[in-house]
């Protein structure tokens, strides 16, 4: 059980970051808000087998281990209020829900890629002082990517 949860949870991962990325570089609203609750249902469904994961072997883990996977699961939270947010903007369609909309889903895909990061050292069996490299390197990535799509944005405007 817990294998599958953890399979689904990741795959529902990689479907999210896929439709994020896209949702940012897509220019019809519509299609954006279409894109955007996708978001939010494979968040949810993220959580869902995350907390089956979780739960599938609890009573094995060690405090620290459920103390992080309880912040993990207070994260993934805020990243889906983070994709609900998106779809609000969307649907009251400021003049500058793109910019709103870069936000939102910026946040997501970040901590979707650092997730992956970080899960990819760990598996490698990094040592810590390079997983922090890491987690900080995907964030400034991140970070870096999202202002390049926001300053292409704000120039399409201008």
């Amino acid at each position: 059980m817990h294998e599958y949860a953890i399979v689904l949870h990741a795959t529902c991962a990689i479907a999210a970051f896929i439709v994020g990325m896209i949702l940012i570089f897509q220019s019809d609203m519509r299609r954006q808000l279409q894109l955007a609750r996708a978001l939010v249902a494979l968040l949810m469904l993220m959580g869902v087998f995350l907390v089956i994961a979780i739960l599938s072997h609890l009573t094995s883990l060690p405090t620290i281990k459920r103390l992080i996977f309880g912040g993990l699961v207070l994260l993934l939270i805020y990243m889906i209020w983070r994709a609900v947010q998106a779809v609000t903007v969307l649907t009251r369609q400021p003049q500058d829900a793109q910019l709103k909309v870069v936000d939102h889903v910026g946040f997501v895909l970040i901590s979707l890629f650092d997730g992956f990061a970080i899960v990819s050292a760990l598996d490698l069996q990094a040592p810590r002082w390079l997983v922090a490299v890491i987690a900080v390197g995907a964030v400034g990535i991140g970070i870096f990517g999202l202002t390049a799509r926001k300053r292409t944005l704000k120039t399409q405007v201008a």
